[in-house]
């Protein structure tokens, strides 16, 4: 689990947790009455606060949003005022892994 930070342009900031991410998404558990106001496609930032990178900022979009949590589609990711799309963030965790191995 990774403490994650939310920004939507109305509800404002919150915090939460992510149980499950995946290549493209993460499913994250707010307190319930937060999680409710949150709509379906709604357009949110995320920082993973436990990260190593926490200043780099995720685009997403609410997919689902059920008791399990809130499901979130990761579109692109924001680093030092630049946008990226994931497929470079994929890039660059694959030349920093072979860095490592070499």
């Amino acid at each position: 689990m990774s403490t994650v930070q939310l920004d939507h342009e109305i509800l404002g900031k919150t915090v939460g947790s992510s149980v499950n991410i995946s290549d493209s998404g993460m499913l994250l558990l707010l307190d319930a009455l937060v999680q409710q106001a949150f709509p379906s496609e709604a357009t949110i930032k995320l920082c993973l606060l436990d990260s190593i990178s926490p200043e780099i900022a995720f685009t997403g979009r609410v997919v689902r949003n059920t008791e399990d949590g809130l499901a979130v589609r990761l579109l692109a990711y924001e680093f030092r005022g630049d946008v990226y799309s994931l497929s470079e963030l994929r890039r660059q965790w694959f030349v920093s892994q072979s860095d490592l191995s070499s």
